[in-house]
């Protein structure tokens, strides 16, 4: 009788380790599960896909001789000297471009307007100092409704504007906070330098302009 209890004893500590090792490795199971759920959303955050505004709504701006003024809308350049403009957003005076150190001669502006339809506040406007042959020089003014975010000069790459529309050799585009101006290769003058600290590869030269 001792002895078959004894045996019914022993028995029961059997199945009681059986059950407590068996529960353990359930249980790093469930915390590699875990594991794995948190390193794919790390993941997913890491790859997350950073998204470009393109500003490929290309307008040139209306020139009003009578009143030596460029017009596109809301926005106006009025010419305040041969080598300087005052630009006005709703009749607001935004800022005075001036251009003099220059020294511009050139027979006259084209001014052209960069706006996108996912941000419809930020606008580009790009002035074209057209050369006897082809352009001189570009200059650029970068808004955000009624600020001015920066201006400046792009005196290289250039393209030949009387052969060459400018949306198909500039095209501009809005990366987190940095501008990105794309200059065409096949498009660029022969007349034109290419300077060395632009980005390159085969197709396009880069100008990245923190925002």
């Amino acid at each position: 009788m001792n002895k078959s209890f004894l045996n019914i004893l022993f028995l029961l500590g059997l199945i009681l380790t059986s059950c407590k090792y068996n529960g353990q490795p359930a249980s790093k199971e469930n915390e590699a599960k875990s594991n794995s759920v948190n390193l794919d959303n790390n993941t997913s955050i890491e790859n997350k896909t950073v998204k470009a505004i393109t500003f490929n709504i290309v307008e040139p701006f209306k020139e009003i001789t009578d009143e030596n003024s460029f017009v596109n809308g809301d926005v106006k350049l009025t010419q305040k000297t041969n080598n300087s403009f005052i630009l006005t957003k709703k009749d607001l005076s935004i800022s005075e471009i001036d251009l003099s150190d220059s020294e511009y001669e050139g027979p006259g502006f084209t001014i052209y307007s960069y706006k996108s339809k996912e941000d419809k506040k930020i606008e580009i406007i790009l002035i074209e100092a057209t050369a006897d042959i082809g352009t001189d020089w570009y200059y650029a003014v970068i808004l955000n409704g009624n600020d001015l975010i920066d201006k400046f000069y792009i005196k290289e790459p250039r393209t030949n504007s009387e052969t060459t529309e400018i949306q198909k050799f500039i095209s501009i585009s809005l990366v987190e906070n940095t501008f990105i101006f794309k200059f065409k290769k096949d498009k660029i003058a022969p007349y034109s330098k290419i300077p060395k600290d632009l980005k390159s590869d085969k197709d396009y030269l880069y100008l990245e302009i923190k925002k």
